[in-house]
């Protein structure tokens, strides 16, 4: 099976690791998230295929059980091969990306150390062969990909160890019925990980996203920062970002 792991890339600007929560859970992401006053719900734009359309729907529904923050179906705004972010919203895309080592790939921008901006990749290279083109695979890669975006954290990245019941626990089969990684399926969010992000977002900060600046050209530049879902180990490469790598993705 092929492995997942993170990836830490530096592509330009130097990250700010923002003090927004005072105690961070284990599985936040550099204490990345999104500014909010009340409530929040991120608008995830459509530029992916038909093929992905309940799995997205499913891990909006999931993540949505959150308290403070979740993700609104929106009309896509992004070109699906170049998957440009757009201001206040998290863009997801699919496509064939080739083969380049990953199945799953999650950029965010912040700024003044909050996140303002994201994109995610789905790479259809790899989804398209037997191996990955299943209901378990498909439905891991998209809550993982959401749950970064969130600025969440995967709990764990040992490919060989039992399953937790988390999509965000790296494993050679999330399905849980190959006979490797235990029975529990890792194809949606754990209460540890609702818990995690409950926390996250616990207490209001930073500059919430208006509706009408959705978008908007003359939003500032933010620091960039990805996550990919690796199939083949860790790497650097690069810049400040976490992408979820795969040849398709791993194991």
């Amino acid at each position: 099976m092929i492995s997942r792991a993170l990836r830490l890339a530096f592509t330009g600007m130097a990250l700010v690791v923002p003090a927004v929560v005072t105690a961070l859970p284990v599985q936040s992401w550099n204490g990345y998230r999104w500014g909010r006053v009340g409530a929040i719900q991120i608008a995830l734009g459509n530029n992916y295929s038909e093929n992905w359309k309940p799995f997205i729907a499913t891990a909006i529904g999931e993540w949505n059980s959150a308290t403070d923050v979740g993700y609104a179906s929106a009309a896509g705004q992004a070109a699906a091969s170049a998957c440009n972010m757009v201001y206040g919203t998290v863009q997801v895309c699919s496509g064939n990306y080739g083969q380049t080592g990953w199945v799953g790939y999650t950029n965010v921008s912040t700024s003044s150390g909050y996140i303002v901006q994201a994109m995610i990749r789905l790479n259809d290279y790899y989804f398209t062969q037997p191996r990955y083109n299943t209901y378990a695979w498909r439905a891991e890669t998209v809550c993982q990909e959401l749950g970064n975006a969130l600025g969440l954290q995967d709990s764990d990245h040992n490919f060989g160890n039992v399953n937790t019941g988390s999509c965000m626990d790296y494993s050679r089969d999330p399905s849980g019925t190959a006979g490797t990684n235990g029975t529990l399926a890792n194809i949606q969010p754990s209460s540890s990980d609702l818990t995690n992000l409950n926390a996250i977002y616990a207490v209001p900060g930073g500059r919430q996203v208006a509706a009408s600046e959705l978008g908007s050209p003359n939003a500032a530049i933010p620091e960039p920062s990805n996550w990919a879902m690796l199939i083949t180990g860790f790497g650097l490469v690069g810049a400040a970002a976490r992408c979820r790598r795969s040849g398709a993705r791993p194991a």
